[in-house]
């Protein structure tokens, strides 16, 4: 659908690279999330301070009226010294485009707003590539099909002066609950860490789902949230959405059912603030996952054993917490010092990654000269159920990773990344049973607003 579109953003994304190597400086700071914010408004039109690459071309008018757009690309290109089985280099991106509508400005609903975002995924995983038996992708960017897919759509509408904000659409539920940053290019610290480990039936970022989502304020810097999802693996297709089959099982349906993910948030105010989150989720489908010990299914009709688990006649569910905390003031835009802190526990008798816990700081404005560029690294590890059929049951995959962000442009940001995995799999076995090196992994992650 939008593949042209890709190709001549990913091309052009490499020619402003270069252009800003040999341009210099920039001052607008900007995040990598799953739903990136805005950059800086410079009201000035320099082509190497505006927020975007192509200038306002009316949107700041368009946003007055109520209606805000804006065009993404995020690349992530990587490549191993060590680790896997040979010495390769993989690149991996997506292209989104976002819209807002306000509806207190276009219909006079006080309190509305249509959300719309397009995700194109393109680009090749490392891990498979150089044959890395990594838990975690080593290219966070990478997943979910090549394909353009429909990752949000929603009305939200906000009542009693926001106190209480109802939600419904297509949504993925990282967009209303887990952690939100994606500033690293190891998966494990980036995203909802739920479904890092429980991607089965946790669907982030780009796959959406029909969904409900209510948040009340229930305090001052309180607030609870409950969120209703179809938790159908139909949505995780890339051709024929209608059609799912269970490797084995000719004719079977998919194992559906509801996600009820339910959470907490402190919200600490400025100027040390932050975001403390603490939930947990049911989901009612009785599945567990693959290279656990379950229910051998029998292919009808034929007598056959399949090796697919299906599971037993009980749902699954987790808990977690994710702080995102501000610890120094060190300048007027955004300057300091934050860290980070997640940990995702997951049902040991249905899960295979039955817990992962991350912790990283950054530092923006590293240099008096350069205000907005970042220095950031981050520590982890998940674990590997100690009852899975495979030689890393019971093993921890620990990453490092170590970045320098450098704001070349106000609408672009470039990061120079290293990552170091150790016991990758668990405890370094590949599929074949054969212990494989720790990894290092170099990358460059390039973000562009248009």
């Amino acid at each position: 659908m939008l593949q042209g579109s890709v190709n001549a953003a990913r091309a052009c994304g490499l020619g402003i690279a270069l252009l800003s190597l040999l341009g210099g400086g920039a001052h607008a700071a900007d995040l990598f999330t799953k739903a990136p914010a805005v950059p800086y408004l410079d009201t000035t039109d320099d082509f190497w301070t505006r927020p975007y690459l192509f200038g306002d071309l009316g949107r700041t008018a368009l946003k007055e009226r109520g209606i805000s757009l804006a065009l993404t690309l995020g690349d992530e290109a990587v490549g191993n010294l060590s680790g896997g089985d040979r010495k390769t280099s993989a690149n991996a991106g997506q292209l989104f485009f976002q819209a807002k509508f306000d509806m207190a400005k276009l219909a006079g609903i006080q309190g509305g707003l249509v959300g719309l975002t397009i995700v194109d995924r393109f680009g090749d995983n490392l891990n498979t590539e150089a044959n890395i038996p990594a838990l975690q992708l080593t290219n966070e960017v990478f997943g979910r099909g090549n394909i353009a897919r429909l990752t949000e759509l929603y009305y939200s509408q906000k009542l009693f002066d926001g106190q209480l904000e109802l939600k419904g659409g297509r949504l993925p539920v990282g967009s209303d609950f887990f952690f939100g940053l994606c500033e690293f290019v190891n998966l494990t610290f980036c995203g909802g860490q739920p479904g890092n480990i429980q991607g089965g039936y946790i669907y982030n970022w780009p796959v959406s789902q029909w969904a409900g989502v209510v948040h009340y304020n229930f305090a001052k810097n309180f607030q609870l949230s409950v969120g209703v999802y179809d938790a159908n693996p139909n949505y995780l297709t890339t051709s024929d959405p209608t059609t799912y089959y269970l490797p084995g099982v000719p004719g079977s349906s998919p194992a559906s059912g509801v996600l009820v993910p339910v959470e907490v948030v402190w919200a600490p105010s400025a100027p040390l603030d932050g975001t403390w989150r603490f939930g947990g989720w049911y989901d009612s489908a009785s599945t567990i996952d693959g290279g656990l010990p379950g229910i051998i299914a029998i292919s009808p009709g034929t007598g056959g054993v399949s090796d697919q688990n299906l599971g037993d006649s009980r749902g699954r569910y987790g808990v977690y917490e994710s702080i995102l905390q501000r610890l120094t003031v060190d300048g007027p835009k955004a300057q300091g010092w934050y860290t980070f802190l997640n940990t995702t526990v997951a049902d040991h008798r249905t899960s295979y990654q039955d817990y992962q816990i991350a912790w990283g700081v950054k530092h923006t404005g590293t240099f008096a000269s350069r205000p907005e560029d970042e220095v950031g690294f981050a520590v982890g590890t998940t674990h590997v159920n100690t009852a899975a059929l495979t030689p890393n049951a019971g093993g921890n995959e620990i990453p490092f990773e170590a970045w320098y962000g450098w704001q070349a442009t106000g609408w672009m940001n470039l990061k120079f990344d290293a990552q170091y995995v150790i016991n990758p799999g668990g405890r370094g076995y590949n599929a074949a049973g054969l212990k494989t090196d720790n990894a290092w992994v170099l990358g460059l992650r390039t973000l562009v607003h248009f």
